[in-house]
C-alpha cells in the first residue's frame, strides 16, 4: 500500500495534457466571467438598496399578498398583515366606487336619443308617479280608399316635472294588431308616429295628423296606443302617460270621432319572445349571453327587413358594457344562435341587469332601424328572476329560456 507521502508526490508531478498557450487562455477566460459576475451582483446590490417603495394603494395590495405568500413561516405577523389586506381593499372599492361613479356621468351625458331606450324600460316603471292630465284627439276612416287617419290635437293638465320644474311634451303613437298572430295576447306594431315637441307647456297643442292604409277587416283589430311623454335633450324621456282607444268599439265606419280621455299609467305589450341562454364563468369573472331565437308576430319572411338585437349590462343605472349581433333576415322565428361574452368584476355581475333590445332595419337602407320589443332579466327591485337564480345556481353551465319581448 502507498504511503500519504507517495501520493501527493505523484499528484505534484501530473502534467496537464494542454500547452502553455491554452492553460493561459482558459484562465483568461474563467477571470472574466468571474469580474462579470462580480460586476453584475454589485449593480443588483446597488439597485436593491436605492429602491424606494411605491405609496400606491394598488401596491400595497399587490405587496401584502407577496408578503403572505412569502411569510408561511412567520405567524407573528399575521394579525398585522390582515389589517394591511383590509386597509387596501377598502382603498380598493373607494377607487372602484369613483371609476363606477365617472363611468355613471359619462354614459348619461353622451347617450343619445335611440341608445337611451335600452335604459327606458329598467327606470320609466319607476318613473310614472305622479299621473294626471287629458289627452285630447280625433280618428276616422275613409272607407272608399280605405285609409285610416288620425289626428293628435291638445293635452291638457299635463304634470310638472320636480327636478326641471317645466315639461316639453310630445306624444308616440302606435298602432296595434293581434290579427297575425296566433297568440290571442301577441301584438304586433303596425304604424308608429311622434308628435312635434311642444316647447315648456302644460297644455301643449299638437294638430298632428297620420294616416296609414288599413282595410275594413284590419280596422276591426286595431287599438291605437298614445304615449305622452316628456322630451330631456340628454336623457331618457319621461312617461306622463298614455291613453288607448280600440277602433273595434268605435263606429268608424259613418263619422269621425273625437276623444278626450284622462292619462293612464304606461303598460307593456307583448310583441313577441326572445330565447335566452346565460353561463356565468366566477372564476374568469365573465358573463355569456347566449341570443338564440326570436319569435315576432309576422308569419311570413320579410325579404327587406333585417333584425338584430344588443345586449346591455346596466349596473346601479349605469351602462357598463354593450355588444350587438349580426343582421338576421326576419322571419316568424329567427334563428341567431350566437354567444355575447361580457368580462365584468364580481360585484358588477351579481348586481348587473341586462337589456335585450330587438331592432328592426331595412336591408340596405340607412337610420331605417326600429326598437321593436326589450326583455330585462337581472337583479332588480321587485327581486331575482328566475332565470337569472338558475344561472347563479348552476355555475358554468348555460341554462336557457324564453322571455317575453315587450314595447
Amino acid at each position: 500500500m502507498s504511503s500519504p507521502g507517495s501520493f501527493r508526490l505523484s499528484f505534484t508531478n501530473l502534467r496537464m495534457p494542454f500547452s502553455d498557450g491554452v492553460k493561459y487562455t482558459l484562465l483568461g477566460i474563467s477571470v472574466s466571467l468571474f469580474a462579470i459576475a462580480s460586476l453584475i451582483l454589485t449593480w443588483q446590490l446597488y439597485r436593491y438598496c436605492k429602491r424606494k417603495p411605491k405609496p400606491s394603494g394598488k401596491v400595497k395590495s399587490y405587496q401584502s399578498v407577496d408578503d403572505k405568500q412569502a411569510g408561511n413561516t412567520i405567524f407573528e405577523a399575521a394579525d398585522k398583515e390582515s389589517d394591511i389586506q383590509k386597509h387596501d381593499y377598502k382603498v380598493q372599492k373607494l377607487e372602484d366606487e369613483i371609476k363606477k361613479l365617472s363611468r355613471c356621468l359619462s354614459a348619461t351625458s353622451s347617450i343619445s336619443e335611440q341608445d337611451s331606450a335600452d335604459f327606458q324600460s329598467i327606470t320609466e316603471a319607476d318613473a310614472q308617479v305622479n299621473i294626471h292630465g287629458k289627452l285630447r284627439f280625433s280618428l276616422s276612416y275613409d272607407r272608399e280608399q280605405s285609409q285610416f287617419a288620425l289626428t293628435v290635437l291638445d293635452a291638457t293638465g299635463l304634470p310638472v316635472q320636480d327636478f326641471s320644474q317645466s315639461t316639453d311634451p310630445f306624444v308616440k303613437v302606435k298602432l296595434l294588431s293581434g290579427s297575425l298572430s296566433e297568440q290571442p295576447n301577441l301584438q304586433c306594431v303596425l304604424q308608429e308616429w311622434e308628435t312635434k315637441t311642444v316647447k315648456n307647456s302644460r297644455n301643449p297643442v299638437f294638430g298632428s295628423q297620420f294616416s296609414c292604409p288599413l282595410t275594413e277587416k284590419e280596422l276591426k283589430t286595431i287599438t291605437v296606443k298614445f304615449e305622452v311623454r316628456d322630451f330631456d335633450r340628454f336623457s331618457r324621456h319621461s312617461v306622463l302617460g298614455e291613453v288607448r282607444a280600440r277602433l273595434n268599439n268605435l263606429n268608424l265606419l259613418s263619422h269621425p270621432v273625437e276623444i278626450s280621455e284622462e292619462l293612464q299609467k304606461l303598460n307593456k305589450d307583448l310583441v313577441g319572445e326572445i330565447l335566452l341562454s346565460l353561463k356565468y364563468l366566477p372564476t374568469a369573472q365573465r358573463i355569456e349571453v347566449g341570443l338564440l331565437k326570436i319569435k315576432t308576430a309576422s308569419l311570413t319572411s320579410n325579404q327587406d327587413k333585417a333584425l338584430y338585437a344588443r345586449v346591455t349590462i346596466v349596473c346601479n343605472q349605469c351602462r357598463l358594457k354593450q355588444q350587438k349581433t349580426s343582421l338576421k333576415s326576419k322571419w316568424g322565428i329567427t334563428v341567431f344562435n350566437e354567444v355575447l361574452t361580457f368580462s365584468l368584476l364580481d360585484s358588477n355581475i351579481r348586481e348587473c341587469v341586462i337589456a335585450v333590445s330587438v331592432y328592426e332595419t331595412i336591408v340596405n337602407q340607412k337610420n331605417s332601424k326600429r326598437l321593436i320589443g326589450q326583455a330585462i332579466l337581472g337583479k332588480r327591485k321587485a327581486g331575482e328572476d328566475e332565470h337569472w337564480c338558475l344561472m347563479m345556481q348552476s355555475l358554468r353551465q348555460p341554462i336557457a329560456k324564453w322571455h317575453s319581448l315587450l314595447i
